[in-house]
């Protein structure tokens, strides 16, 4: 999977597209898709680097009408590699813990406007042919809702585990894996 280290970016644009298939969410994450997934800046689902003490924004372009069920996807950090928090019991969503992107339990507060890259016929047998991700990324259209981008921020701090997941709060395995690292610390010379 791809890597992106928030060390120096620490502004993340969460948009939804394609799976990719075979080649895309089920061979990265090991994990079954349903056909679509988190696009963070441009990757599908890459795996994020973080560092605790340090602020994150995440600009989330999934959709906010929740009566639009197919362009609804709330944007949020959890502890849960499946995510989906509202299609949980209220058992369930005990047991998981979020660490941003909800007001209270049941309120998810990760929503904006609706941004999707679409296939077409050139992505699509870039996709079939084994063509390159890059190839295959220039190659969907990308079309977005009027309205505002919705917002995440977000600081892991000391009691964040070492992996979270960035996820969908209204359906299961869309994102993917967050790796929070330590500070550096600088060190000195032994003497």
């Amino acid at each position: 999977a791809t890597k992106i280290s928030a060390l120096e970016n620490t502004t993340f644009v969460a948009r939804i597209g394609p799976s990719g298939a075979d080649r895309g969410y089920i061979a990265i994450t090991g994990q079954p898709g349903w056909g679509i997934s988190w696009y963070i800046n441009g990757t599908l689902i890459p795996e994020l680097v973080v560092r605790r003490g340090q602020k994150y924004t995440f600009i989330v372009e999934g959709g906010n009408n929740p009566s639009t069920t197919a362009q609804y996807h709330p944007l949020y950090i959890t502890n849960s590699p499946s995510g989906g928090r509202l299609l949980n019991t209220p058992e369930q969503q005990a047991s998981e813990v979020v660490y941003a992107g909800f007001q209270g339990s049941t309120t998810p507060t990760g929503v904006g406007r609706y941004c999707e890259y679409q296939e077409n016929p050139l992505s699509e047998n870039l996709r079939t042919s084994c063509g390159a991700f890059e190839d295959y990324f220039k190659a969907l259209n990308l079309s977005c809702s009027t309205g505002e981008s919705g917002v995440v921020i977000w600081t892991p701090d000391e009691t964040t585990p070492d992996t979270v997941y960035y996820q969908c709060a209204t359906h299961l395995n869309i994102g993917w894996k967050i790796t929070v690292t330590n500070p550096s610390v600088n060190s000195t010379m032994e003497k």
